[in-house]
């Protein structure tokens, strides 16, 4: 049934509903003449943001004090066999100043005008279509002073500190990881799906709606039991979206959403799993490494995949060598990149074929090759490195350079020299929308991003990559703000990037 038709049918029954029972004066056993409403500064459909603007309506009634006047509002989102819609009143006098506080949708709203002397109810309804800022922009997310937020950026201007906007205080603790992860519901069984913002920091995780920027759920209260020792690492959220994977203390926390994060056992077929390193990716599944058994592992859903000595799992697997760094891309792509640092200072940089078959099965060659690369390589250097999804390029920063290094030579160049006393706190390619399907949507938008900070506030530069894969400096940043970003996740109607 659609929207309309649901509003048509809803009105027509308020009409007979009200007929019924407000036009006849049973007390005196008299039929009186129905009073006549006549209203002005109406609309059919009023256009709102929440948690941004008030709803203001300043209807004129002729003889308005013969009636007592009140506003209620209900959603047009009706679940077959709930019974009742029960409204909500919004207002109690004729003109209506209600700050908006709905989540985003299409609500009716109806101005109520009730006759003094002989309690007939006149109603007017209206279309609120309620939306909100949060859906399309750029979070930057930061840390500053000991606590965590994100700045978002929007077509037409900011939100600093969102989080703390919509909740009253910034997440404490400093940044350890963020990530989109949809599709979020209330409950297991709820129909009612929404995006949200899994916001991880060294002293509390919590996830965020997009649409209302309402807390969902922190450490407190995001476990079935809740850990004794509160270590966040890491937040992953696989292609399956219906979970979400964290790290804390070591330990895996698979979440299937619409309930709290279940406890991963430590041992499971007669392997041990109590030391995982926060370094980790996605790929089909999520990309773990034991630093104890120096290997490589996944993670499906709620369950520990080892890799297959079949095809060439076993070199990932009780390695002379320690992970560095790993970038997933997920989707149509399904590569990864995992650079190892062996105790010479020797590195691997491994390229894996991350589909389903070779993680989970061993169907198909795990490793499409690997770069041997020697101490003084640049790479091995690297402050803070970043991918590119499309393209085997890896981009990185020692000190006040950014280098590009060709996966396929290993050959590195320098891009250009960041401005004086700033330091790079990330670099991640934005690709918009996520590429995900066969064949993967065209890009609407790609940047090598990268976030500096100095004395206090932070800079970030969006950067067009060319045909090639080179970037260039830029005259100045795109955004700046208070605190340091390590995080940039786009969103475009409510779905975001990934991190690559």
């Amino acid at each position: 049934m659609t929207t309309m038709k649901k509003i048509y049918i809803v009105a027509a029954s308020l009409l007979v509903l009200l007929a019924a029972a407000c036009e006849k004066d049973d007390t005196t056993g008299a039929t009186n003449p129905v009073p006549q409403l006549s209203v002005t500064g109406l609309k059919d459909t009023f256009n709102v943001f929440t948690y941004q603007d008030f709803l203001k309506i300043t209807p004129t009634v002729q003889n308005d004090s013969e009636f007592d006047y009140y506003w209620t509002m209900f959603t047009t989102e009706f679940i077959p066999g709930q019974g009742l819609v029960k409204a909500d009143t919004i207002g109690r006098a004729k003109d209506l100043n209600y700050e908006v506080l709905k989540d985003p949708g299409q609500y009716i709203l109806v101005f109520n005008a009730k006759h003094k002397q002989t309690g007939v109810l006149k109603q007017v309804n209206m279309i609120v279509n309620v939306t909100t800022l949060t859906m399309n922009g750029w979070y930057l997310v930061k840390d500053n002073a000991g606590k965590t937020d994100m700045d978002f950026i929007h077509k037409t201007g900011r939100i600093d500190n969102w989080i703390a906007n919509f909740n009253g205080k910034s997440l404490e603790g400093n940044f350890v990881k963020a990530v989109f992860a949809p599709s979020f519901r209330a409950s297991l069984t709820s129909a009612t799906y929404y995006n949200a913002l899994a916001v991880a920091t060294d002293k509390d995780m919590a996830i965020y709606r997009i649409d209302n920027g309402s807390m969902l759920m922190n450490f407190d209260n995001m476990f079935f039991t809740k850990p004794a020792i509160r270590k966040p690492q890491a937040l992953l959220q696989p292609v399956a979206n219906q979970y979400l994977i964290a790290i804390n203390d070591g330990k895996a926390y698979s979440l299937t959403k619409g309930a709290p994060f279940a406890t991963m056992p430590t041992n499971f077929n007669n392997v041990v799993y109590n030391n995982i390193s926060p370094i980790s990716g996605v790929g089909a599944m999520a990309l773990c490494w034991s630093p104890v058994r120096k290997s490589m592992f996944c993670i499906d859903g709620a369950t520990f995949v080892e890799l297959r000595a079949t095809n060439g799992g076993n070199r990932l697997q009780n390695m002379n060598a320690d992970l560095k760094w790993i970038a997933g891309y997920a989707g149509a792509r399904s590569v990864a990149l995992a650079l190892f640092r062996n105790p010479q200072d020797t590195g691997y940089l491994f390229k894996l074929n991350v589909q389903f078959g070779p993680l989970y099965s061993g169907s198909g060659a795990l490793i499409t090759t690997v770069d041997t690369l020697k101490p003084e390589h640049g790479l091995m250097h690297a402050d803070v490195i970043g991918g590119n999804h499309d393209v085997d390029l890896i981009y990185y920063s020692i000190g006040d350079k950014i280098y590009m290094m060709d996966v396929a030579s290993a050959a590195e160049s320098l891009q250009f020299t960041i401005p004086a006393g700033e330091a790079v706190t990330a670099i991640q390619h934005i690709r918009y929308p996520q590429p995900i399907g066969n064949p993967a949507p065209a890009a609407t938008q790609n940047y090598i991003v990268i976030a500096t900070y100095k004395a206090g506030r932070y800079k970030v530069y969006k950067h067009p990559i060319s045909g090639t894969g080179t970037i260039s400096a830029l005259p100045q940043a795109d955004y700046e703000g208070e605190g340091r970003v390590s995080t940039v996740i786009y969103m475009e109607q409510g779905n975001g990037s990934r991190v690559f």
